[in-house]
């Protein structure tokens, strides 16, 4: 038993020493780091008719262009969905409104919010995809020349505050490129 003991005895010693120096520490790196220049452009200001990018603006008015009737049509849907909502409104404080008039103003009511909101999303789908074909190919080219013109500017991190919301808290007016880029890019794609 006490050889047991003698034998158990550094083995322990061993066991609660090993954990100790196998934990040394490592001297900490310092790492320099390169100071780093930001800038930011406001995607927003793209479409300005009078300082924007006017690839995308003449792709924009011609899609305003294409889509002016259905618009047209959905202004005149809802002009005419106003009045018979007016109309019913008149002849429901009429108290001695016929109840056959009522229930006529309200079906025609129906129909024209039904075929207003019908007409609307089909309009929304359509301009949607339009807006995707006609405007991916001019969103592809800025994206690009937007990639060229921070790395000819050797701009290390490179944002679009428009698409930042509320992350932004405060940007300084010299960091902002928006005009310099999109005279770059009107001067190479007229």
């Amino acid at each position: 038993m006490k050889s047991f003991r003698l034998f158990l005895l550094p083995l322990l010693a061993t066991a609660l020493v090993a954990p100790l120096t196998a934990q040394s520490k490592a001297p900490a790196v310092v790492k320099a780091v390169e100071p780093t220049r930001i800038a930011y452009v406001n995607s927003g200001a793209f479409l300005d008719p009078a300082t924007g990018i006017k690839q995308l603006v003449r792709v924009a008015q011609g899609l305003e262009l294409e889509f002016a009737n259905t618009k047209g049509e959905l202004s005149l849907l809802d002009e005419k969905l106003r009045t018979v909502v007016a109309e019913l409104n008149k002849v429901n404080a009429d108290p001695v409104a016929n109840a056959k008039i009522i229930a006529e103003k309200q079906a025609e009511g129906q129909r024209l919010q039904q075929e207003f909101q019908t007409k609307q999303q089909a309009a929304q789908d359509t301009y949607g995809k339009r807006a995707q074909e006609s405007q991916a190919p001019v969103a592809a080219e800025i994206g690009k020349e937007l990639r060229a013109f921070a790395t000819e500017r050797s701009i290390d991190l490179f944002f679009d505050i428009s698409k930042m919301g509320e992350i932004l808290l405060q940007a300084k007016p010299e960091l902002d490129l928006t005009a310099e880029f999109i005279g770059s890019f009107n001067a190479k794609h007229p």
